[in-house]
């Protein structure tokens, strides 16, 4: 059975009532984590029981996958009106564009690998990374693991070297 099949079943594995779910809660989080990469599932658990809320909500937060400056303006607002939701976040990934993702950044404390990413060649220039280095000396995502920049020219090597000192 593929895991978009055992997504669909797993609101008949939790009885109607507040009381302990049929199954064990162990096997009900294994059926959520095989539904990672089925966002609408996901939000719907979220959405429609309590009890999967939690969980559902920590595998959409854990990694997140942004395409759009749009999508940006919602995540973020939606860790700023729900700071517990900061911690959870340990990837991030966005695409290059007129935008700066920075501020976004600064808030996430758990955050360990971030990629940059274009599906075409995009210069970069200093504008771009306009206010690169947050306030006070400080770095951005000082828990990071890995950084990855993808399908991205530098203008210069201090605009590369900017972007590197940022975090």
């Amino acid at each position: 059975m593929d895991n978009n099949a055992n997504c669909l079943h797993l609101s008949s594995l939790v009885s109607s009532t507040v009381q302990s779910p049929v199954l064990p809660w162990e096997v009900i989080e294994s059926v959520i984590d095989l539904c990672s990469g089925d966002k609408a599932t996901l939000r719907a658990f979220a959405l429609t029981c309590s009890q999967l809320h939690p969980r559902s909500l920590f595998i959409l937060f854990t990694n997140v996958d942004i395409q759009s400056p749009n999508q940006l303006i919602h995540f973020y607002d939606a860790v700023q009106a729900q700071p517990h939701l900061r911690p959870i976040v340990q990837s991030l990934s966005f695409p290059w564009d007129d935008f700066s993702p920075f501020p976004l950044l600064s808030i996430l404390p758990g955050l360990r690998h971030v990629t940059f990413d274009r599906n075409s060649l995009v210069k970069i220039d200093d504008t771009q990374l306009s206010h690169p280095t947050p306030l006070c000396g400080g770095q951005f995502a000082t828990s990071l693991r890995s950084l990855t920049v993808r399908g991205a020219w530098f203008q210069t090597r201090t605009t590369f070297i900017r972007l590197l000192s940022a975090f």
